[in-house]
């Protein structure tokens, strides 16, 4: 699964964010969009053929929970892993 690409240049992630604002990108705690073992979004969007989490009828779920239900800036700021 790879980032999207909007045409201007910004990336969007499999999250709907936009990685070059992306804190947890910028201190190398996150992967892109590479199936990886700090984040199961990738994984879980890419086995449903979805290129973004928001497609899926189970959004949110317990994978994407701490990022869209507890709050994106806070989970920003924190060492906590996804899914």
């Amino acid at each position: 699964m790879s980032n999207l690409n909007r045409g201007d240049g910004l990336k969007v992630g499999v999250c709907g964010l936009f990685c070059e604002r992306c804190p947890k990108l910028a201190r190398k705690e996150c992967s892109g969009c590479a199936a990886n073992e700090t984040c199961a979004m990738p994984e879980c969007a890419s086995s449903k053929g979805l290129k973004l989490c928001f497609d899926c009828r189970s959004f949110p779920c317990s994978k994407c929970g701490s990022l869209f239900q507890k709050g994106w800036m806070g989970f920003a700021g924190s060492r906590k892993v996804v899914g």
